[in-house]
């Protein structure tokens, strides 16, 4: 990474989680074509009490 490049991180709240790899892959595909993000990093939390913004955004 470099200060040219767009970066994304993100908490995703996704209760089923995921199968595989396809959903991040499909992601990662969709968002650097869409809007130029080359580095991606998420975390996916099946609780939305483990991600304190989601909590935030309830209330």
């Amino acid at each position: 990474m470099s200060t040219t490049e767009t970066a994304l991180t993100a908490h995703l709240v996704m209760p089923q989680g995921v199968e595989d790899d396809r959903f991040y892959l499909q992601l990662r595909h969709d968002l650097h074509d869409r809007f130029g993000v080359e580095h991606v990093t998420l975390q996916v939390e099946r609780v939305a009490a483990l991600c304190p913004q989601a909590l935030a955004e309830v209330v």
